[in-house]
């Protein structure tokens, strides 16, 4: 009887560990499906979104409309500007911001912008500034989406540079936003034209002499054989392409690099680095490194 019992208890013992090994795997399929079923280009929207608040954020500041400029900010908003110090809430934030501008700041333009999409609801743009009084580097902007409308959160910035006499400059206040538009663009076509299953459009889309790290698949260069491995790729079977959590940043005027977590039907993975190039007729990719992490 005893022998029954052991076995029976042993038996147990062993469904129970085999279940635990499996679940993990459950969960990674469970997760993959879950990405497919995102709209391809979901993060994108958020990014292209942000950045147009953003951009109406500093054209208010510009044109020196500082209710607008305050209206962005939640009530429990928190803004740490250094050397100035924390102010808790907007009140305090508004506080600040009135006799700023009122001092003659102006003519403010955000440099190098990045954008990392959290989720649907939630995004964090850095960059460095510039403006008439002083320049400096933005820490982190948290955008976060209420009721329809993108509103800061929080916001961490440091004057890194005060000047002794007002210097304006002929620069695009918002030309590092534009950039990073075109590219998120260029971005979502060449997404459509994968899922369209259109290996030599894909192909197109990089310089004659780029060059793509994929692993664990290939290491290639030549716009040639990088259309060759895309056309191979959507033949074999796969499909449904979704970006997410996409980060991007402005290296200069004509660099951009763009990484992401991607999904389709035949695994999962990570875009280390997408860096698109300005050319006369339009970004183009230059490098591309990505990797599978999971198959389903």
């Amino acid at each position: 009887m005893r022998r029954i019992l052991f076995a029976f208890a042993a038996s147990l013992l062993l469904l129970a560990f085999f279940d635990a090994c499996q679940e993990p795997r459950e969960k990674s399929i469970i997760s993959l499906r879950s990405l497919s079923q995102q709209s391809p280009v979901a993060s994108h929207q958020v990014a292209l979104e942000v950045l147009q608040a953003s951009k109406d954020w500093i054209a208010a500041f510009n044109r020196d409309d500082v209710g607008a400029c305050i209206e962005v900010y939640l009530p429990h908003a928190r803004m740490r500007a250094e050397p100035f110090g924390l102010k808790k809430d907007r009140k305090e934030i508004s506080d600040f911001w009135k006799p700023f501008l009122a001092s003659g700041a102006s003519n403010l333009a955000y440099t190098q912008v990045g954008i990392e999409v959290a989720n649907d609801t939630t995004a964090f743009l850095s960059a460095n500034w510039s403006m008439s009084s002083g320049s400096g580097v933005v820490y982190q902007e948290k955008w976060v989406k209420r009721g329809g409308l993108w509103k800061l959160s929080y916001v961490d910035w440091e004057m890194q540079e005060k000047y002794d006499t007002p210097i304006v400059r002929d620069v695009d206040p918002t030309g590092s936003h534009s950039a990073l538009e075109d590219v998120l663009k260029a971005s979502m076509d060449w997404i459509s034209n994968f899922n369209a299953r259109d290996g030599q459009a894909c192909g197109k889309s990089y310089l004659d002499k780029a060059s793509m790290n994929a692993e664990p698949f290939a290491n290639l260069d030549g716009r040639e054989a990088i259309t060759a491995f895309w056309a191979k790729l959507i033949e074999d079977g796969a499909k449904k392409l979704v970006y997410s959590n996409v980060r991007i940043r402005q290296v200069n005027d004509h660099a951009v690099r763009l990484a992401s977590d991607w999904s389709m039907n035949i695994g999962s993975g990570r875009i280390y680095q997408e860096k698109w190039v300005k050319t006369k007729s339009g970004w183009r990719l230059g490098y591309d490194e990505f990797e599978e992490i999971k198959q389903p």
